[in-house]
C-alpha cells in the first residue's frame, strides 16, 4: 500500500470545505457533512464493478472531509455530557448506517481494499478517541467495526495498516479496562468457542521488535489485567489461544539467536551485562524486552494464565534451551550462558516466574548431576572470566534473600552442625556482647599496610582531595560500620518471615507453624517451594504465588539433626561454602578482580542475620571439625604470606602506596563514570508510563561489592568518556587495567585484605548490636 500513499492523488484536497472551521456554525457543518456523504454515496452506488483510482480518491477525500466536520461538531458540544443527539453529524453517521455501507463497499474495492481498510481503521480510531465508550453502545458503530476486525484476522497487512490497527486495539484495550462491562461485545461465536477479537488480533505482534510491537504488548498486558476480572477473557487466553506457548517459544527463539560467545569482552574484570551491553550486543535488547514482557504478564494476569506461562517457560525454555546452553563444553559458551542466566535473574522480579527459574537451577539433573552443583563448581575454574561470571551469578542469587535458595546453598549443610565439634552441636556458643571477633579480625590486617598518616600523603593525593572521600568506604572504619548497619537492617527485614531461624536448635513446632502459613511476598523474601504442583492442584487466586511449602524438606532436615554423618561421608559445610573458602585460600594467586568478587560474596553472606551462617563466618570462638577450615584461619594464612613477602621488599612502602593509589584512582574514575552515565540517562530519557518499565530497579547492572567498587565497564566505554567525567588531573587510563608486577600484585592483595577485615569486623560488631537490640525489645 506504500505506493498508493505516495501517489499524488491521495494527497489532501486543497479545496478544504472547513478551512475556516472556527467560523462555521453547527448547522452549516451538518449540511456540509451530509453533502460529502451524498457525494461519496453516489460514487459507491455508481460503481458496480471494481473502482478506479478516481473513484477511490473521491470516496476517501469525502471521508476525510466528513471526519474533519465531525470532529468540529463534537468539539462544539460539551464532551462531558455528549450524547448521540448532541452532535447532529454523529447522529447522522449512525442513523444512516454510514460505517456499515463503507465497509461493504471496501470489500468490493479490489486492489485498493487495503487502502480503504486503512482509512476505516483511522476513522474508528479518531471516533473512539473523541467519544470514548459511548459509541460502543450502538450497533451501527460496533457491527461494522467488528466486521473490519474479522477481515483483518489472519491477513498479511502492510506496516501502515498494522500500525493504525494496533493503535486502535490499544485504545480499545484501555477503554475496556476502564469499562469492563463492554468486554462481552468483543467476543464472536466460533466453532471452538468464543473468540476475543481484540486479543486475537494482537497476538501476531507479541515479538515484533519495533514501536508497533511495544504498543501491542502494552495492549496485551491490558487484556491480561482484564482477565483477573473477567472469566471469559481468562478462559479464552488460557484455553482457546496459544498465547503462553507463543511467549515461551518466542523467548526460546530470541535466546537461541543470541551470540554463543561474547566476542567483544576486552577487559579482564567483565562479569555481567550492563545496560550498555544490553543495548549493544546483537539481539540482547529484544531478548530482555521479551523477558520483561513475560515478567509483566505474571504480575497482572489471572492465576490460571500465570501457571500456564510458568509451566511453558519451565518446560519449553529453561530446561531444553537454557539448560543445554549452560552445559556446553566450550568455556566461552559457558561464560556467555552464565552471564545470560545472571541477567535473567536480575531482570525477573515476579515471584511465580522467578520460582520457575530457581526451581530449574536447584532441581534439574543432567546426566545424573545437578545443574546447581555444576554451576557451583565453576567458581573454582582456572579460567578467570568463567570464575568471575559464576561469582556474579551467585551474587545475584544471594541478593534475592530467598530462603529456599539459601537453604540449598548453605543452611541444609550447616543446620545439622556436623561442621562443629560434638560439644557445640546442640547449642551454638552464646553471643558475647563485647564482640571480641571484631578485634580478632582487625588484627588480621597485614602489617605492611600500617603506614603512618604522613606516609599516606602520596604524590597522587591532589586527585584524592578532589574526590569527596566521604563517598568511599576506603580506610574509614566508621563508614564500614554505617554500611554494615544499613545492610544488616535491610537483610533482617527481608528475612522477617522466613519459616526457620536457622540457629542450630531443633524447633520443630516453630518450623511446622511457619511452614503452614501463607506469606505475602510483598513482606517476605521467601519464594515458593521448588516442587512445582500440578495445575489442577493449584488454587484459583494469588495464594499459589505467595505460599512456601518446604515443610517436608525442613522437617526431614530437623529430624536428622542428631544423626551423625555416614562413616564414608566427611563432615562438611556444603560444597558452596567449601569452594568459596577454597577460592579465598588462593588469594595470593587469584587476580585482583577475582579477589574483589570472592571477598564481596563472602561479605554478602555475612550480612545474613541467621545464627548458623553469621557464626560460621564471623565468630572466631567456634571450633570446627579438623577438615573444615575457618575463615579466620584462612585470613591468618594469607596475612602471613603477604607479610613474609613484603618484609623482604626494600620498596614495600612504595608498593603499598602504589596499591592504595591504584584502588583509589580506580574508584574515583568509576564513580564519576557511573554518575555521568546515570545523569545522562536521566536527562536523555523522557518520563514514560509503560505497562512494564525497561531498566527498572531490578536491573542492577552496576552492582558493586562494598570494598572498592567492582568494575563492570568496558575499556572502550571508559576511554571514550574519561575526558568528560574526570577532573583535569585525571590519572592515566592504564590505572584502570594496568599490568601488575609480582610485588604490585602482592601489595594490592595486602591493601584489599586490609580493607576487607575492616568490613568483616564492622559486620561482626553490627550483628552484635542488632541482636542485643532484639533481646532488649
Amino acid at each position: 500500500m506504500e505506493w498508493i500513499r505516495n501517489n499524488s492523488f491521495f494527497q489532501r484536497n486543497n479545496r478544504t470545505v472547513v478551512s475556516t472551521v472556527d467560523e462555521c456554525d453547527p448547522q452549516a457543518c451538518y449540511d456540509s457533512f451530509k453533502g460529502h456523504w451524498d457525494q461519496a454515496l453516489k460514487i459507491i452506488h455508481r460503481v458496480q464493478q471494481l473502482p478506479s483510482h478516481d473513484d477511490v480518491l473521491g470516496v476517501v477525500s469525502h471521508l476525510e472531509q466528513m471526519v474533519t466536520l465531525l470532529l468540529y461538531d463534537i468539539k462544539k458540544t460539551d464532551r462531558l455530557c455528549i450524547t448521540i443527539n448532541s452532535s447532529k453529524c454523529l447522529e447522522y453517521l449512525l442513523n444512516q448506517n454510514v460505517l456499515n455501507m463503507l465497509f461493504d463497499w471496501s470489500t468490493r474495492s479490489g486492489r485498493y481494499i487495503n487502502a480503504v481498510k486503512c482509512e476505516q481503521i483511522k476513522l474508528y480510531d479518531t471516533l473512539i478517541s473523541h467519544t470514548r465508550h459511548l459509541l460502543l453502545e450502538h450497533n451501527s458503530f460496533l457491527t461494522p467495526m467488528l466486521k473490519l476486525f474479522n477481515s483483518c484476522h489472519g491477513e498479511l497487512l502492510s506496516k501502515e495498516i498494522n500500525k493504525h490497527l494496533v493503535d486502535l486495539l490499544n485504545q480499545l484495550s484501555t477503554l475496556l479496562v476502564q469499562h469492563p462491562e463492554f468486554v462481552k461485545l468483543f467476543f464472536t461465536n466460533e466453532k471452538n468457542g468464543n473468540r476475543f477479537v481484540i486479543f486475537s488480533l494482537l497476538i501476531p505482534f507479541i515479538h515484533k521488535e519495533d514501536a508497533v510491537g511495544m504498543r501491542a504488548r502494552d495492549a496485551l498486558l491490558l487484556c491480561m489485567s482484564l482477565s483477573k476480572r473477567n472469566k471469559d477473557v481468562a478462559l479464552y487466553i488460557s484455553e482457546l489461544s496459544d498465547f503462553s506457548l507463543l511467549v515461551a517459544s518466542g523467548l526460546s527463539g530470541l535466546y537461541s539467536a543470541l551470540p554463543n560467545a561474547i566476542d567483544d569482552i576486552d577487559v579482564p574484570d567483565w562479569h555481567r551485562f550492563t545496560p550498555d551491553d544490553v543495548n549493544e550486543i546483537n539481539g540482547l535488547l529484544y531478548f530482555v524486552t521479551s523477558l520483561e514482557f513475560s515478567n509483566a504478564i505474571t504480575q497482572v494476569a489471572h492465576p490460571s494464565i500465570k501457571r500456564q506461562l510458568q509451566e511453558f517457560l519451565y518446560r519449553g525454555f529453561l530446561i531444553p534451551v537454557l539448560g543445554e546452553a549452560l552445559l556446553q563444553s566450550n568455556i566461552q559458551e559457558q561464560i556467555a550462558a552464565s552471564a545470560y542466566l545472571e541477567l535473567i535473574i536480575r531482570t525477573v522480579t515476579e515471584p511465580g516466574l522467578l520460582h520457575a527459574v530457581l526451581q530449574f537451577l536447584v532441581k534439574m539433573d543432567y546426566d545424573g548431576e545437578r545443574l546447581f552443583n555444576i554451576l557451583i563448581q565453576r567458581i573454582q575454574s582456572n579460567d578467570m572470566q568463567l570464575c568471575l561470571v559464576s561469582l556474579a551469578l551467585f551474587e545475584s542469587m544471594i541478593d534475592l534473600n530467598c530462603e529456599d535458595l539459601l537453604l540449598e546453598l548453605v543452611f541444609k549443610h550447616l543446620q545439622p552442625c556436623f561442621h562443629l565439634i560434638m560439644s557445640q552441636r546442640k547449642i551454638l556458643l552464646p553471643l558475647d556482647p563485647l564482640c571480641p571477633s571484631f578485634e580478632k579480625l582487625l588484627l588480621l590486617a597485614p602489617n605492611c599496610c600500617h603506614l603512618s598518616d604522613n606516609d599516606l600523603e602520596w604524590e597522587g593525593s591532589k586527585q584524592w582531595n578532589n574526590f569527596n572521600h566521604k563517598q568511599s568506604l576506603y580506610g574509614r572504619y566508621y563508614a564500614y560500620l554505617c554500611d554494615a548497619r544499613n545492610k544488616i537492617g535491610l537483610c533482617q527485614k527481608a528475612c522477617n518471615t522466613w519459616s526457620n531461624s536457622y540457629n542450630g536448635n531443633c524447633d520443630l513446632s516453630n518450623a511446622e507453624e511457619k511452614s503452614d502459613s501463607l506469606i505475602s511476598f510483598e513482606r517476605s523474601s521467601e519464594y515458593e517451594s521448588f516442587n512445582l504442583p500440578n495445575v489442577e492442584d493449584m488454587p484459583e487466586d494469588n495464594e499459589f504465588w505467595q505460599m512456601s511449602s518446604n515443610k517436608l524438606k525442613r522437617l526431614n532436615m530437623i529430624q536428622n539433626f542428631d544423626e551423625t554423618p555416614c562413616s564414608d561421608e566427611a563432615p562438611s559445610a556444603g560444597p558452596f561454602l567449601a569452594i568459596l573458602l577454597n577460592k579465598l585460600r588462593k588469594f595470593m594467586s587469584n587476580s585482583i578482580y577475582v579477589n574483589l568478587h570472592v571477598t564481596g560474596l563472602i561479605s554478602r553472606l555475612a550480612v545474613y542475620p541467621q545464627t548458623l551462617l553469621r557464626a560460621y563466618l564471623l565468630d572466631h570462638s567456634l571450633v570446627f571439625q579438623p577438615n573444615i577450615p575457618s575463615i579466620f584461619e584462612i585470613i591468618g594464612i594469607i596475612k602471613q604470606e603477604i607479610d613474609e613477602y613484603m618484609i623482604i621488599q626494600t620498596d614495600r612502602e612504595h608498593l603499598i602506596k602504589y596499591a592504595q593509589e591504584v584502588l583509589i584512582h580506580r574508584e574515583i574514575m568509576l564513580v564519576n563514570i557511573r554518575r555521568y552515565h546515570f545523569e545522562k540517562a536521566s536527562v536523555s530519557k523522557p518520563q514514560q508510563t509503560e505497562a512494564f518499565q525497561r531498566n527498572g530497579p531490578k536491573r542492577r547492572s552496576m552492582n558493586f561489592p562494598s570494598i572498592t567498587s567492582v568494575f563492570s565497564r568496558r575499556a572502550s566505554q571508559i576511554e571514550n568518556n574519561l575526558s568528560m567525567v574526570t577532573p583535569a588531573e585525571e590519572p592515566q587510563s592504564c590505572l584502570i587495567y594496568p599490568k601488575f608486577t609480582e610485588g604490585q600484585h602482592v601489595a594490592l592483595c595486602a591493601v584489599l585484605l586490609d580493607e576487607w577485615v575492616k568490613e568483616l569486623a564492622a559486620l561482626a560488631q553490627e550483628h552484635t548490636i542488632a541482636q542485643l537490640a532484639t533481646l532488649m525489645t
